[in-house]
């Protein structure tokens, strides 16, 4: 009898030891989400250097103190489309340079932009930083150009929908976007409430109402970044503003050759989009 009680307590004290470890465990991994959330969303990619000749690099102050680095290609005659490029997380000015140079063959200016703390830009990225940069880069771009076609991948594609909601678009590309990162984050990390601690929010889908341009939208249906099904989610809500392209069995990162090819019909079918003379 006496044996069996012993056996009880013990049983009672390594469940309740164990459940303190647990405790203790998810505590510790909820306050380093907390405390490194930014630097697990902001993941800076390498720093490269154009490769084509039709790109001159800018730098652009902001009254912050940031200095940004862009590669532009201006359009080839007065008046003609400019596309700009928002690459995705842990991207590059690079990421875009061949898409680039094939648009810009076709008549239209080109724009790579980067972040704050990316492409070796000083600065540390946020949300709200990242914004402030691309209305730095938009505002940026002077005069003698025709409509802006802004073209976010993953990250840069809440960068673009944002720029697109404030008006500075007359078209809208997205690659591989998600409904908002805190919903990425939230389907990786179930067990913690990311939709309460995450700082960073880059909510595409609240933007949907104040975007009137018409958008292309491209998803890979084995993305496995960001779910497939918040492409189709952003698309429905869009409604007929918007062409939806599913991928099959692309992921994340789709080839460059296949999204240039579906961009470059969906522009050829939006009126308006295209330079005059090709």
């Amino acid at each position: 009898m006496c044996e069996m009680t012993y056996l009880s307590r013990l049983v009672r004290l390594s469940a309740a030891s164990i459940a303190l470890i647990a405790v203790a465990l998810y505590l510790a991994l909820l306050i380093t989400l907390l405390v490194e959330q930014r630097d697990m969303l902001f993941i800076r990619g390498r720093y490269a250097r154009a490769r084509d000749p039709i790109y001159q690099v800018r730098t652009i102050a902001e009254a912050d103190g940031t200095r940004l680095t862009a590669w532009m290609a201006p359009p080839p005659s007065p008046g003609a489309p400019l596309i700009v490029f928002f690459y995705g997380n842990a991207g590059t000015l690079s990421d875009f340079e061949d898409i680039g140079e094939v648009f810009h063959g076709e008549g239209f200016g080109i724009v790579l932009a980067s972040y704050r703390g990316y492409s070796g830009n000083t600065g540390r990225p946020s949300e709200a930083g990242v914004m402030t940069d691309a209305r730095a880069t938009l505002s940026a771009l002077g005069r003698g150009h025709g409509p802006v076609i802004l073209w976010g991948q993953s990250l840069g594609t809440g960068v673009a929908a944002r720029m697109a909601a404030e008006g500075r678009a007359a078209a809208l590309i997205l690659q591989s976007p998600y409904t908002a990162v805190s919903d990425v984050a939230a389907r990786r990390f179930p067990i913690f409430p990311v939709h309460l601690l995450m700082r960073d929010r880059f909510d595409t889908l609240a933007l949907v109402p104040r975007i009137g341009v018409p958008v292309l939208i491209m998803s890979g249906t084995a993305d496995m970044t960001v779910p497939f099904d918040m492409g189709e989610t952003l698309a429905s809500r869009f409604g007929r503003r918007a062409t939806f392209i599913p991928i099959s069995g692309g992921g994340h990162n789709l080839d460059a050759s296949t999204v240039l090819a579906i961009a470059d019909r969906w522009l050829h079918a939006s009126g308006g989009l295209l330079p005059v003379a090709r």
